[in-house]
């Protein structure tokens, strides 16, 4: 039975304003780390990065960069993760408690705990990789990195079946509804695109032709930057739907 009258409940108006700033201070911080990092990188050694345009993980393989990136992705990796959570389960309760079909309940609320289990992994993934950097421990560093990459791309996966199903469901009794899906559905495209453009350069770098070598390592090392930003601004397409709900709420209670 659809509950046209349904209005998110306090708690769940709350839940979503902390997810908003959660969320939205991590993608502000993230990128504003990723980028100087790379910079500073270049104005340390511009012999080395004359030669060829370095990762971010050879950047903070300098205790002047690396220092401060670990501190602060070890701050941001947990409220992430929290940020997330406050999206995701708040939502949930929302959809079970609103009449809605079980089977498609059981479907999303499989989504869900899936996107969390990723979601926690990409964290942890996070706080590696910032943790344990070249030169001393380049193995522990890259497990880090593949671990937050491949499980960040497929939280963006999860999430988009996530808004999509929910969005056959309607508006009614929901906290995520079909008004922002569309927009989410479109700009999806935009990591994937990225994510595959990332591994053809990755898997493809080492046998560019020497006289191409800068301009191939230039659009490896910002499509990194790129995609990293992707991942984090596809969080943020949840924007409107979170702060829709903590208006309605605070209107209502």
């Amino acid at each position: 039975m659809k509950n046209t009258q349904w209005t998110p409940s306090r708690g769940t108006g709350l839940a979503m304003l902390i997810s908003l700033i959660c969320t939205g201070f991590v993608t502000l911080v993230v990128n504003a780390q990723i980028y100087p990092a790379r910079w500073q990188f270049a104005a340390f050694y511009p012999d080395k990065t004359s030669e060829r345009p370095y990762t971010i993980s050879e950047s903070i393989g300098d205790p002047r960069i690396g220092e401060p990136f670990a501190d602060w992705m070890l701050l941001c990796a947990p409220i992430l993760f929290v940020g997330v959570v406050l999206l995701c389960l708040p939502a949930l309760r929302a959809l079970q408690t609103s009449g809605a079909d079980d089977k498609a309940v059981r479907r999303i609320t499989l989504l869900t705990w899936g996107l969390l289990l990723l979601q926690a992994m990409a964290c942890v993934g996070l706080v590696i990789l910032s943790q344990y950097r070249f030169p001393h421990f380049r193995d522990e560093h890259m497990l880090g990195s593949y671990l937050f990459f491949f499980s960040q791309a497929l939280v963006v996966v999860a999430g988009e079946f996530l808004s999509r199903g929910y969005a056959r469901l309607g508006a009614e009794g929901r906290v995520l509804t079909p008004r922002y899906a569309l927009w989410r559905r479109t700009y999806v495209w935009v990591p994937i695109a990225l994510g595959v453009s990332y591994l053809v350069f990755f898997l493809g770098k080492g046998h560019a032709p020497e006289g191409l070598r800068y301009e191939v390592y230039f659009i490896y090392t910002g499509l990194e930057l790129l995609l990293l930003s992707s991942f984090l601004f596809y969080v943020m397409t949840f924007a409107p739907d979170m702060w829709r709900t903590w208006r309605v709420s605070r209107a209502a209670h």
